[in-house]
């Protein structure tokens, strides 16, 4: 899988790709000569995720710093009213 392949995909669709490949290694249906490969497409699948895990939780602090701060100056200004 080509990085541009890995890009264009969503979170469940690397989520898929990867419970199949993890799933065919479990029942040892990967040829030996695709193991490698295999193995070297899951670990850049779960780095993949991995980063978009990490920016989501970015953005999601950044949204509910922005709510409690929006919060304290409501909360301000209806205390100075």
């Amino acid at each position: 899988m080509t990085d541009e392949e890995l890009k264009g995909m969503t979170y469940e669709e690397k989520e898929q790709r990867l419970d199949d490949i993890l799933s065919r290694l479990d029942r040892s249906e990967t040829p030996m000569d695709q193991l490698a490969a295999e193995a070297k497409e899951a670990a850049d699948l779960i780095m993949s995720m991995q980063a978009t895990l990490k920016s989501t939780k970015a953005d999601l602090q950044k949204i509910f710093l922005e709510m409690d701060r929006q919060k304290e100056q409501l909360d301000a200004a209806s205390t100075g009213s």
